[in-house]
Order: structure tokens, then C-alpha cells, then sequence
């Protein structure tokens, strides 16, 4: 294991090496964690247990789940892209529309169907 420790300038040395102390502690114990899950992840036998309920946070399953539950309710299930402009109404016409289906059929492969895209892999 490798990492940085820095110290406040105002720090005195009892106060930083608690606090130290406790910082190695928890590497060593994730350290040995992710160990552990690997042995088991190697083995086949990997069962996932449950988060602390006060300590670690969501997912990044259920933060997608929620993103996804507020683009079917907000945006009629398209994705929601905070960074693209939305069109003028001038510019919503059928040829948007039409380069639109396009260019979403061909991200989920309904273009031309798999075997056709399996070959465009790198």
C-alpha cells in the first residue's frame, strides 16, 4: 500500500499521530476487505453483504436506478443531458426527429442488428 499523509502546520505530534494511527488502521482493514472479496471473486464463491446503514452511502446502482426513474418521469425516458442545449422550437422538425431515431438506433444496435455491429469492434 502506498499513500500521502499531510500535516497541518498547527498540528502537534500527539494529535497527529491519533489521527495517523487511526488512518492506517482503516487502510489495513479495507486493504484486507478487498483481499478477501478478491480470494472469494477467484474462487466463485463471492456473496456481496450489506452497506453500513450509517456509515457508506448508496450505490452507484441505485443513484443510476434513481437517475433513470426521474428521465422516465421528467423527460419522457429520454436520457437527461444537463450540458447539451435543448433545440428551439424552430428546430424541432421531422428531420430532427428523423437523425435522432438514426443515431439512437445505432447506439443500441437496432441499425443493422448485433452481428453487423460486432464487427465495427476494435
Amino acid at each position: 500500500m502506498e499513500y500521502e499523509v499531510y500535516r497541518h502546520n498547527s498540528a502537534d505530534d500527539e494529535d497527529f499521530n491519533r489521527i495517523n494511527q487511526f488512518y492506517k488502521q482503516v487502510l489495513q482493514e479495507d486493504k484486507d476487505l478487498c483481499n478477501g472479496a478478491q480470494k472469494n471473486l477467484n474462487n466463485n464463491i463471492f456473496i456481496n453483504g450489506q452497506l453500513h446503514p450509517e456509515k457508506e452511502k448508496d450505490t452507484v446502482r441505485e443513484h443510476v436506478m434513481r437517475h433513470r426513474a426521474q428521465e422516465e418521469k421528467e423527460n419522457g425516458g429520454k436520457e437527461i443531458w444537463p450540458a447539451s442545449p435543448k433545440p428551439a422550437k424552430a428546430m424541432e422538425t421531422g428531420k430532427l426527429l428523423e437523425e435522432e431515431l438514426f443515431c439512437a438506433g445505432l447506439v443500441t444496435g437496432a441499425c443493422q442488428g448485433p452481428s453487423e455491429l460486432s464487427q465495427l469492434a476494435w
